[in-house]
């Protein structure tokens, strides 16, 4: 938490950022905060997924006046879809300076919206076209707003929103911040600027400084975010990794995924900040040794290991800027080793691969979550591979003369299958644990 510390952050943020799991301020984050904190107009060509809703979000929250409760900061977003989402962030970073919010947006009954705003707020969160409907109904007053957000200002432009755009901004008390947030700067954006903004800092994020490696094969499964963890196991079971690196957006999310895989039976470790030097050291060893097939990590805690031999690299959350998605899935694919890197997109994250694919230049093909009965084809696979081997290194010998007394009275091929019955069922790795953990040796 030092770098978000060193951004001059009250204790309550700090308190709200720790708990929702962030690290480390974003490169948006580090080059917006300073300058929204101080009240400076603020246009940032910022991609969807790389820490923008935090880089104003956490200006916003600080600058609130908690006391006075009318709406001091307007978030304009081009969706329904985003502004919950964008709502949902500034309640936790604002949770414990007791921020109230309401988000606006069409396909919601009014009337709650109308009781939120009647009993005060601090900030509100809409789509153009419903906000200008309070405004035009006098239902909402927003003479006191001292901070306006424009996020995604190119979606709404493209989605016919310029003009509401206007009206809502020339409403607006004419000494405010104002923060734009925008994935490419037509000009239609800058003329929005050179209106309504007063010497805005330009900020632009960092390209990735290498492109993806071919030898990596790059794939996504389209899962909803209650399915990721069943499909995680599925990939694991599938895919029998002998290295496979997880990478989730937060700590707590780490530690319960390693939760619920030890509780299936796998060999899974998990990685982060948290986490003192010597336990670190002790997680990676057994991860290098082999004897964790899955490590868990977050981006800060993964960053500047020398892990070879790492075949998976799954995403179990979709990496926080395409920067991060280079350097994740470079862990696997080295050396000239073939590798694979696995992408979990929900429905409402696929513009976030979109982007990632446009500004990597990788592909990310979709595959399908691997079925029960692939698993299980898998798993027989394995066993054949296993039984190929000890039909080669000859260790059999002793157990010759039990199958041969066997063979009276029963027909080879039924013996020879019995006898594989009998190894699946054992408490080994070739066990699936999708549906059955594996039990203690």
């Amino acid at each position: 938490m030092d770098a978000f510390r060193q951004l001059g952050l009250s204790d309550p943020v700090l308190e709200s950022i720790s708990e929702m799991g962030f690290e480390e301020p974003t490169p948006v984050q580090v080059q917006t905060i300073p300058w929204l904190l101080q009240g400076r107009d603020v246009v940032a060509q910022a991609l969807t997924g790389t820490g923008k809703t935090a880089a104003f979000g956490i200006p916003l929250v600080e600058r609130v006046q908690i006391a006075r409760r009318m709406p001091q900061a307007v978030v304009l977003a081009p969706t329904r879809e985003l502004a919950v989402q964008v709502a949902e962030q500034l309640s936790g970073l604002g949770r414990h300076r007791g921020l109230l919010l309401v988000p606006i947006y069409g396909g919601q009954p009014i009337e709650r919206q109308l009781r939120a705003l009647r009993h005060g707020v601090h900030a509100v969160v809409a789509t153009p076209g419903r906000l200008m409907d309070h405004m035009r109904r006098g239902t909402i007053d927003l003479s006191t707003v001292g901070m306006l957000v424009l996020d995604e200002a190119d979606v709404m432009l493209d989605m016919g929103f310029l003009e509401d755009v206007e009206y809502v901004m020339s409403h607006l008390p004419a000494e405010r911040t104002t923060a734009l947030f925008s994935a490419t700067m037509p000009a239609p954006i800058l003329q929005l600027a050179r209106q309504y903004m007063r010497q805005p800092e330009i900020i632009r994020l960092s390209r990735p400084q290498a492109l993806t490696v071919p030898e990596t094969n790059q794939v996504h499964y389209l899962v909803p975010s209650h399915r990721k963890f069943d499909a995680l196991c599925r990939v694991l079971d599938a895919k029998r990794p002998e290295r496979a690196l997880v990478f989730c957006a937060t700590k707590r999310m780490v530690d319960e995924v390693v939760e619920r895989l030890q509780g299936r039976g796998y060999l899974a470790e998990g990685l982060h900040g948290d986490m003192s030097q010597p336990v670190r050291e002790k997680v990676l060893r057994s991860f290098r040794a082999g004897r964790t097939e899955a490590l868990v990590a977050t981006d800060v805690a993964a960053r500047g290991l020398d892990i070879t031999d790492v075949s998976h690299v799954v995403n179990f959350d979709i990496p926080p800027d395409p920067e991060y998605y280079v350097h994740r899935i470079g862990r696997t694919g080295r050396l000239g080793r073939r590798g694979e890197a696995i992408t979990f997109v929900s429905p409402r994250e696929m513009r976030e691969l979109k982007v990632i694919e446009r500004t990597t230049g990788a592909r990310i093909r979709r595959e399908e979550v691997p079925t029960v009965t692939e698993v299980e084809e898998r798993e027989a696979q394995i066993l054949e591979e296993r039984l190929v081997d000890m039909l080669t290194t000859g260790k059999w010998g002793p157990y010759r003369a039990m199958i041969e007394g066997l063979l009276d009275d029963h027909d080879p091929v039924d013996v020879a299958a019995a006898a594989l019955a009998l190894a699946a069922a054992h408490p080994t790795r070739t066990t699936p644990r999708t549906t059955r953990p594996r039990r203690a040796a």
